[in-house]
């Protein structure tokens, strides 16, 4: 087992002690007698006790903190790290009301025409760029009415209380795929034959998940981000559209999909130049999401320590 893989499962053991059944029913009970600011204000004696004994959680959030507030003092970031934490554990109640309720949620979105056809008209695929900012979730929900199929890369939850109540079925028009990133050649040929199909791949775009990563900016400092979103789409010549959201009150979402990319690799450059571009744009809109929402962003991982490189 490498070092990696030590990490990978150390972490999956420790993701499973945050949140159990027994907790989560005690949001059920909030959220079904005094609603979602019943179950929010529950939020924040969990969240303290998170800040005052999780010391691994903290330290994930430190991170980001101390790169988006660079001037503030130790005490002012553990309570950077604490909001962090309650606006995440509202995204997560909210994941679970939408399950169970698709139309409890106001939802505005932000788009073009070109993003719109390339959704709902086009016959190719299109490799959908999430990140650990806002809540995608809620996007995706409002996106049962595509014609295409909606497949996502990501790993199986970690904590099983957490995946039995935070399903991300019920897209009603057609049932959601998961690829695997850990299966076979890193779940790549499936993405492939998915975008072929003319498929919407969600890739996250700010964790490696096996991918190599780049070098570039992101909030002052070098960071090292995948590139496999736009390597794929490349690959399968089709554009990759970014979902961000913003949660704008306490029953309604914003979410843009107004930027696009089309990955076309050029003569006169290396494709790890250009890859490296696609990426870069990519970087400086979360950054500029961090910088106007810095509490929805719940990057819980370290993208200033290098893990891969290459192209």
């Amino acid at each position: 087992m490498t070092a990696a893989d030590r990490t990978e499962k150390s972490s999956a053991i420790r993701a499973k002690r945050r949140g159990n059944s027994l907790g989560i029913w005690f949001f059920e009970i909030m959220l079904r007698a005094f609603g979602l600011k019943g179950a929010y204000g529950l939020l924040h004696l969990v969240c303290l006790h998170y800040l005052l004994f999780d010391r691994e959680a903290v330290a994930a959030g430190m991170t980001y903190v101390e790169k988006r507030f660079p001037g503030s003092g130790v005490l002012q970031n553990y309570r950077h790290v604490y909001r962090l934490f309650v606006n995440q554990g509202r995204q997560l109640i909210d994941r679970y009301v939408i399950a169970g309720k698709p139309d409890y949620f106001q939802y505005e979105q932000i788009s073009t025409d070109e993003t719109l056809h390339a959704l709902q008209e086009s016959t190719r695929g299109v490799v959908l760029l999430t990140s650990h900012a806002g809540n995608w979730q809620v996007a995706l929900r409002q996106m049962g009415h595509l014609k295409k199929r909606i497949c996502l890369v990501m790993r199986p939850e970690d904590n099983p209380a957490l995946r039995d109540s935070l399903q991300l079925g019920g897209l009603e028009a057609k049932p959601v795929k998961v690829i695997d990133p850990l299966g076979h050649l890193g779940g790549v040929l499936e993405m492939m034959q998915a975008l072929g199909e003319g498929d919407v791949v969600c890739i996250m775009g700010d964790r490696a998940y096996g991918f190599d990563t780049l070098e570039v900016p992101f909030l002052g400092e070098p960071a090292y981000f995948p590139y496999g979103a736009f390597l794929v789409a490349a690959a399968a010549e089709c554009p990759v559209l970014a979902l961000l959201t913003h949660k704008i009150s306490e029953r309604a979402y914003i979410a843009d999909i107004s930027n696009m990319w089309y990955p076309v690799y050029g003569k006169g450059k290396s494709k790890r130049e250009q890859l490296s571009k696609w990426l870069g744009n990519y970087v400086s809109l979360l950054e500029t999401f961090v910088e106007k929402h810095p509490y929805e962003c719940f990057l819980f991982h370290n993208v200033w320590a290098q893990e891969g490189k290459g192209a």
